[in-house]
């Protein structure tokens, strides 16, 4: 029609009821009424009308889309940014297609979650705590016959009552000394000992003041050239250095500045330890792998003086395939024993005539008895709960410590990365606490997750100088090693983390580290009382390890045995203070690992919490802020919206980041895939729980920010295997075993000593 009508309205002419009632026989649809005269908006009203077809979104009933409903002055005008936005998001969006990634949703298409009470409360102040030292007013260590250089040295670092591990062993072990005489013709007979305790009572002074007691009792005065009295050996590097830090620093050269201990570990100078050996040393802590290398190629270790040999952490020992070196160790000390009137001279009388074997634990396992048939002979046990005489199974007595808090969240595969975030985000804000920064450690499964969790939960953080001490540093500067060097290997092990909160440094501590750089890392970690820190580690930091005040400790990773459960949880309540471990699992066979660690903990202080709890406090809006405020700042994170939108915003950058940055992308793929193999090595007994099989894959890899289908990551992972093999169609059973293969060689790797 033309633009000069005059406004009046034709006559439309409607097609019969029966044409359009008529079906295309082609196309199988009703072909539209055709409609004439007035304007082209008013026909295509009509035709939709008599087709029967409105905008059911917005109003059924007057058959309008409603796409012009708001007014053309109030509606929101596309700036040039969020044009950019959009643009860039269509760009990502349609690279993404072409390189088959995958961008999924963190909170749709997740599995089910057993439903749970999660309204219960702890009320920790009345929690008692079960290793903590014995109250008593008679019980002290003057009364267990201790000498009164030590008792001093105790006194001056505020210990001050012992605990009941303590009060029973050390009597014990004392009382072993006593030689045959006219006065005292049936003194007791020295007696191999199990000595079985909760983590954290003390294990490590039961043994090591008895020894000391020992040598100070001697008539005749003794030094560094009298020959080795006591060995004590230990699984890990760690536990050997904090061992033979607390014999030289707390005791010898407080107490008996003559008494010379010393250390042989792998990863030190071989050389500077045979100079050592050279020079003369009275207490040796060692690990199995180097004191084997040395007892082959050292001629100047004597071991025919020994009359205390101290296995800790036994059930470890034997785990990481120590028995053969146990077995030669146990052999060369057999050959070169010598009466004491022989060697000892003004210690004949003091010392046992024959060597004492102690093996100590918080678990006493099956596999511990291998190990009592190899060292120990008619041994006693000696348990914090009861005395024990024979060879009974100790599983029973495996128990946390009663002020323990155990927090369990089952969470999504897919939301695993950003609930540990909000956990680490809630436990560094500590508004309620008497210390204002807090202190955690977080255990993965394998080095290389380790790894990619220290880079994602720094990011846009600063790089932290670890101090070495002189000795270090003095060893680093003979090797060459300057500090690019040492970036070049990968060495940064502390960064902040401004993510997780402004004041939070973040450690990371494997096998893979250098022993300078693992030293250096647990000292400045345990050392570090101004920040909140947090250190990520693998088992290396699971057993005996005494590390001050720590608050927190979240297994994010399940362990591979039970009973290594215990251990973990260990490192925090410690000596009757407060703790508590926080447990992640996923949903579906996971869940059935709950009824196994329920045994070992009291039932009043296990604790479900709802992962979206977490998620909610960590990234939503926070509620102390009044609505005048938090309209101009938002939430804690100076953000407006829902905690689930900056709870996905959060991985979405984590994913972008890694698609930005190829080496990052790198760490977070053989992550990955060491995460998968280190799973598959679960032990056969807990399978019904962990089950490689039953993982969604997929869902998994988005917790390490990744894209991509996992069959695209194992032919990128650089830990993918031996190359040789890839072309060969390999079966599901040797596949399998490949995989546990080369998870228990990186495990082992983590402990290699020789």
């Amino acid at each position: 029609m033309a633009d000069n009508d005059d406004g009046m309205m034709l006559n439309f002419t409607m097609p019969a009821q029966g044409a359009s009632a008529n079906v295309d026989s082609k196309k199988g649809k009703k072909p539209a009424p055709k409609v004439k005269g007035g304007r082209w908006a008013d026909r295509r009203k009509a035709q939709l009308a008599s087709m029967g077809r409105t905008d059911k979104k917005k109003n059924k009933s007057k058959g309008i889309s409603g796409a012009n409903d708001t007014p053309v002055g109030e509606r929101k005008k596309r700036t040039a940014d969020t044009a950019d936005d959009d643009e860039s998001n269509k760009k990502l969006k349609a690279l993404n297609r072409e390189q088959g990634l995958i961008v999924s949703s963190l909170f749709t298409a997740n599995p089910e979650i057993q439903k749970r009470d999660y309204k219960i409360e702890i009320d920790e102040d009345n929690l008692k705590p079960s290793n903590a030292p014995v109250m008593d007013e008679n019980a002290d260590f003057k009364a267990l016959g201790l000498h009164d250089n030590l008792i001093k040295c105790l006194t001056d670092s505020k210990y001050l009552k012992p605990t009941k591990i303590q009060r029973m062993a050390i009597p014990k072990l004392i009382s072993l000394g006593h030689q045959r005489t006219r006065t005292n013709p049936f003194p007791p007979q020295p007696r191999d000992m199990f000595m079985q305790a909760q983590t954290g009572s003390g294990k490590t002074m039961a043994f090591t003041l008895p020894i000391l007691n020992m040598l100070l009792s001697s008539k005749g005065k003794i030094n560094r050239q009298s020959g080795i009295y006591a060995l004590i050996l230990t699984p890990t590097r760690e536990l050997a250095q904090q061992i033979y830090s607390f014999i030289e620093d707390s005791l010898c050269k407080k107490a008996c500045n003559w008494i010379v201990p010393g250390i042989v570990i792998g990863g030190e100078k071989k050389k500077a330890e045979k100079a050592r050996l050279r020079k003369g040393i009275n207490i040796l802590v060692a690990t199995p792998g180097r004191l084997v290398d040395h007892i082959e190629n050292t001629q100047s270790l004597d071991l025919s003086k020994i009359r205390y040999l101290i296995l800790d952490e036994g059930d470890r020992l034997m785990e990481l395939g120590f028995e053969e070196s146990i077995s030669t160790i146990i052999a060369r000390l057999q050959k070169d024993y010598r009466d004491n009137d022989q060697v000892l001279g003004p210690l004949a009388d003091v010392l046992p005539f024959k060597r004492v074997s102690v093996l100590c634990s918080a678990t006493l396992k099956g596999n511990v008895k291998k190990l009592g048939e190899i060292t120990l002979n008619n041994p006693e046990i000696i348990s914090a709960s009861n005395t024990y005489t024979g060879n009974e199974e100790l599983d029973h007595h495996m128990k946390a410590p009663d002020q323990l808090v155990q927090e369990i969240v089952v969470v999504p595969p897919k939301l695993r990365y950003t609930t540990l975030s909000g956990v680490l985000m809630n436990m560094t804000q500590r508004e309620d606490s008497e210390s204002p920064y807090s202190k955690t450690v977080v255990f993965l499964s394998c080095s290389h997750s380790v790894d990619f969790h220290f880079i994602a939960l720094t990011k846009d953080g600063k790089r932290l100088k670890v101090q070495k001490d002189k000795k270090e540093k003095k060893d680093a500067k003979e090797k060459g090693k300057g500090e690019e060097e040492e970036d070049s290997t990968g060495s940064i092990t502390a960064m902040t983390s401004p993510n997780i909160s402004p004041n939070t440094i973040v450690y990371k501590l494997h096998g893979s580290l250098s022993q300078q750089t693992r030293t250096a890392t647990l000292n400045h970690f345990a050392n570090d009382n101004t920040h909140n820190t947090i250190l990520l580690c693998t088992d290396v930091a699971s057993r005996g390890l005494d590390l001050p005040e720590i608050d927190n400790v979240i297994e994010y990773d399940p362990p591979f045995c039970i009973a290594d459960h215990l251990h973990r949880v260990g490192r925090t309540a410690r000596l009757g203070k407060k703790g508590v471990s926080v447990l992640f699992l996923m949903p579906g066979n996971e869940e059935k690992y709950i009824e196994k660690i329920t045994p070992m903990h009291d039932e009043n202080t296990i604790k479900f919490l709802k992962y979206e709890d977490i998620l909610a406090k960590a990234f939503g809006k926070d509620s102390n802020e009044d609505e005048s405020e938090d309209k101009k700042k938002g939430n804690k994170f100076n953000r407006e919206g829902s905690w689930d939108m900056h709870a996905t915003t959060y991985q979405l950058n984590l994913e972008k980041w890694l698609l930005e940055d190829q080496r990052a992308l790198e760490i977070a793929t053989d992550g990955f895939i060491s995460h998968v193999r280190a799973y598959a090595t679960h032990l056969s007994t807990e399978r019904d729980c962990f089950n490689v099989k039953q993982i969604h894959l997929g869902h998994l890899a988005k917790a390490f920010g990744l894209r991509e289908t996992p069959k695209k990551l194992a032919t990128k992972s650089t830990t993918a295997g031996d190359e040789s093999n890839n072309n060969k169609k390999e079966s599901a059973k040797n596949k399998m075993f490949r995989l546990a293969r080369l998870a228990v060689k990186s495990q082992n790797d983590e402990f290699n000593f020789a």
